[in-house]
């Protein structure tokens, strides 16, 4: 039986075997779901575990200052009862026998007291350095959960809602259009960018908060002073997870595409952006203005929201241009600044900085479209992207 022979002859599927392909279609998607519920599990409790490891580290460390504060402190009273018992001991005869034996006893005690703060100093020291180094590691069990969750999700969405679809059109499935409209629809679900977001931001910040919490929960039985100081952090960290929570929901707001459709969407998004980002924005159409597939409209939407994000980040300048033009075949998509500009082919080796236009290419090319990013250092940049919509059109 040669290759050909071996594979699936999709356009041959019965009855039968479609059953067959839904049962192991449907199982697939129960298995990932659980597998992802599992590791979620573990992310959450790995995210416990470094709440409280970051607190004891935070609480240890107090300690620690204390303890060299005493130290500090023993060792000079210690150096001054020495030099006293020298003192003593050279002219004893002018001292009683009790101040002899009291100097003595004292310079003893001192000494014994601090040898043994320096043991508890080791002590605890060695207590911080376990403690940062299993919060270390639950941090790299969390950082794997999360890549994990991540990367099976785009998975586990396309299966979710689509087992019928894949079971009556196997064959079409597995083009790359069908396909690629499918991911972007996973995509515009955007979890792991909130996901992301929240992470960062809002979480990152109110477990700060509670960390801060416990903190001022020991200074006020042992430092009062210090109470007042880091209560004012707190207020500033909840201002700025407010701030984070606040921009989060700026980005999801564009989701009324769904309703508005994408020129009207647009206008509403530049007017928010120009007002939260003091930025102009000069949007021109050309051509009659039409609704689009829904597919289409979200990626030319992202399109322009990532080219704008990059304008506003590292061009320098506070204006863009955003051209949009329909002439019945073609769409064409305009993002263009007279900012500072860059070498495209060295921002292309770059991982981090190509990262989002890498994702544009990915988008245009799932698209069945092309995108050119012209650029120089000093010249600007422009984001030229061109999508076929003869079919898409819809009046």
């Amino acid at each position: 039986m040669n290759d050909d022979e071996s594979m699936l002859d999709v356009d041959k599927i019965g009855p039968e075997q479609s059953q067959k392909l839904d049962v192991v279609l449907s199982q697939l998607v129960n298995t990932l779901q659980q597998g992802r519920n599992n590791i979620f599990d573990i992310a959450e409790d790995c995210q416990k575990h470094c709440l409280y490891l970051e607190t004891e580290a935070e609480r240890i460390n107090q300690e620690v200052q204390e303890i060299i504060k005493l130290v500090d402190k023993t060792e000079k009273l210690e150096k001054l009862a020495r030099l006293r018992l020298v003192e003593v001991s050279s002219n004893f005869r002018s001292f009683s026998e009790n101040d002899i034996k009291q100097v003595y006893t004292n310079a003893q005690n001192l000494q014994m007291e601090l040898a043994n703060l320096r043991q508890k100093e080791i002590f605890v020291r060695k207590q911080r350095d376990e403690v940062l180094r299993q919060l270390k590691q639950f941090r790299q069990i969390a950082h794997k959960a999360d890549t994990f969750l991540n990367n099976t999700g785009t998975a586990l969405h396309i299966l979710q809602g689509n087992v019928q679809k894949i079971s009556e059109s196997v064959g079409q499935a597995f083009r790359k259009q069908q396909m690629g409209m499918w991911i972007i629809q996973s995509q515009e679900s955007e979890r792991r960018r909130i996901a992301r977001d929240l992470h960062d931001g809002p979480a990152q910040g109110i477990a700060s908060m509670l960390i801060r919490l416990d903190l001022i929960g020991q200074l006020i039985r042992n430092n009062g002073e210090r109470v007042l100081p880091e209560m004012e952090s707190i207020k500033e960290m909840g201002r700025e997870t407010l701030t984070d929570i606040r921009r989060i929901m700026f980005e999801l707001k564009p989701t009324l595409v769904n309703d508005s459709g994408l020129i009207r969407t647009l206008k509403d998004y530049f007017n928010d952006y120009e007002a939260k980002y003091n930025f102009d924005i000069d949007f021109v159409i050309f051509g009659t203005e039409k609704k689009y597939d829904l597919t289409l409209e979200i990626a030319l939407f992202r399109l322009v929201q990532e080219a704008l994000t990059n304008v506003r980040k590292h061009a320098g300048v506070s204006k863009a241009l955003v051209k949009l033009e329909d002439t019945g075949e073609i769409l064409t998509l305009i993002i263009k600044d007279n900012g500072r500009g860059f070498e495209t082919g060295s921002v292309e080796k770059e991982t981090g900085e190509s990262y989002g236009i890498i994702g544009m290419k990915e988008r245009v090319e799932l698209l069945g479209g092309e995108i050119d990013i012209l650029s120089a250092p000093g010249s600007g940049t422009q984001v030229i992207i061109k999508v076929p919509v003869e079919e898409e059109a819809k009046r």
